[in-house]
């Protein structure tokens, strides 16, 4: 008989402030502001640090108990104008937590509280994401962040024609429909990222990645740490959206965001669920033929051709494998229907939220659950694929688990993976076969 749980007894979800931090940490300059207590910031630092390897740049208001008893609308502007005054970042971008939403701190009515006392400020963008941890999981805390920074920073003016230009590399002779827009989603790696990147230029395209994790958190070498993000998504870049051939989302959380951009701007806009597997990766790299006029490149073709032989190579096996898979909805989705694809049967799909549950389908429902429901019901499973936290199911079960997600921190070089296009989808069966085999 079923036993109905009303607790969660080892979450998979991670807060949807961890999720803001992430996109934040896309961006250039930018300083990131947790308007919430200390605690709330050193977990995230911890969950991103382990998973990443790198110091993770992460200011925090430091509400203490008076401040939730009487509202904490001045620590939110002297957070800001401190950060503004020591450490003179380009971009502040502020995320609530659950403790400030609950008692209902006015973000926008305290930045323009500041400004007006502190003219200085006027020319300093900031960015307000409401992320209470009450609305889902990191996807949705990313999510509304990567919006915030859209319709914030976009309109924000840049200094000179002359120095966005320079700054960014862009050149002022370049054809501007030769810009693409990319708002990657929070389940691809900085690996994911940079292949995007790499695929998008084979057409000819020069890509505007907002955020761009592939230049802050990929695991380059820093003499030392700093207070605001290095590398990422410019801020001149941002101003350069209005003048992309078309928008192209990552996701479906990311869609609303692409739709965003498409509004204000008069773009086309195409979103993909999914960019791993055969029929995803040739949906996306045909939508990028069709954009540019161009036909595909030898390189993507000859790729998609070992992903064929590896089909072939491996079909009997592949099909195989019954495997439980709990994950964030995006990354869910991508992986388990590249697995579908391939003949995979699928035991157990438990997502971390509610986010596009009744949207995206797969052969068996998709549920909201977290660890233990997956200790529960992944038994007659071959394989698990979760993130780090999903080895002690893994363990019980005496079942191969495959690493994905957030956090990542036992096994080495997931920030640098490529889980996407033809050749991350070849990798991603191979390390399946390779955990059963």
């Amino acid at each position: 008989m079923d036993k109905t749980r009303h607790y969660q007894g080892n979450p998979q979800k991670n807060s949807p402030a961890l999720g803001a931090t992430l996109a934040y940490l896309g961006v250039n300059g930018l300083l990131a502001l947790l308007h919430g207590s200390q605690g709330c910031s050193s977990f995230i630092r911890l969950q991103l640090s382990r998973h990443y390897k790198e110091p993770i740049p992460l200011n925090s208001t430091a509400l203490l108990e008076d401040s939730v008893i009487f509202g904490g609308w001045e620590h939110l502007k002297k957070g800001i104008a401190v950060a503004a005054d020591k450490y003179k970042p380009q971009i502040i971008g502020v995320m609530s937590t659950g403790l400030t939403e609950t008692f209902g701190d006015d973000m926008v009515s305290a930045l323009s509280s500041l400004r007006s006392e502190r003219p200085d400020l006027l020319d300093l963008p900031v960015v307000l994401a409401s992320t209470p941890d009450y609305i889902g999981s990191m996807q949705e805390g990313y999510q509304r962040t990567v919006e915030a920074l859209i319709t914030t920073l976009a309109g924000h003016s840049a200094k000179t024609k002359e120095q966005s230009a320079s700054s960014s590399g862009f050149n002022l002779n370049e054809d501007p429909a030769l810009s693409i827009a990319l708002l990657p989603g929070c389940h691809l790696t900085p690996g994911d990222v940079d292949e995007l990147k790499e695929i998008v230029m084979e057409f000819g395209f020069r890509p505007i990645t907002i955020p761009d994790l592939s230049i802050s958190l990929d695991g380059h070498a820093e003499l030392e740490a700093a207070p605001v993000v290095q590398g990422g998504t410019l801020l001149e870049d941002f101003q350069r959206l209005a003048m992309s051939k078309a928008c192209l989302s990552f996701g479906l959380s990311m869609e609303k965001a692409g739709e965003t951009v498409r509004k204000s701007y008069e773009i086309p806009h195409y979103n993909f669920p999914s960019i791993t597997g055969l029929t995803a990766t040739d949906t996306f790299v045909l939508t990028l033929a069709k954009i540019s006029g161009k036909p595909i490149p030898a390189k993507l073709l000859r790729q998609r051709s070992r992903l064929l032989d590896t089909l072939a190579d491996f079909n009997d096996q592949l099909g195989g494998l019954k495997i439980a898979i709990a994950l964030e909805m995006d990354l869910l989705y991508s992986l388990a229907s590249c697995l579908v694809e391939v003949g995979a049967e699928l035991s157990v799909a438990l997502s971390a939220s509610q986010a596009n549950i009744h949207t995206l389908s797969l052969p068996i429902p998709i549920e909201v659950g977290d660890l233990e429901t997956l200790e529960d019901r992944a038994a007659q499973s071959t394989l698990i694929i979760a993130n780090s936290n999903g080895r002690q199911a893994a363990g019980l079960l005496k079942l191969p688990h495959l690493r994905a997600g957030l956090p990542v921190f036992d096994r080495v070089g997931y920030p640098q993976k490529r889980w996407i296009g033809y050749e991350g989808t070849q990798q991603f069966l191979f390390d399946t076969l390779n955990s059963v085999g």
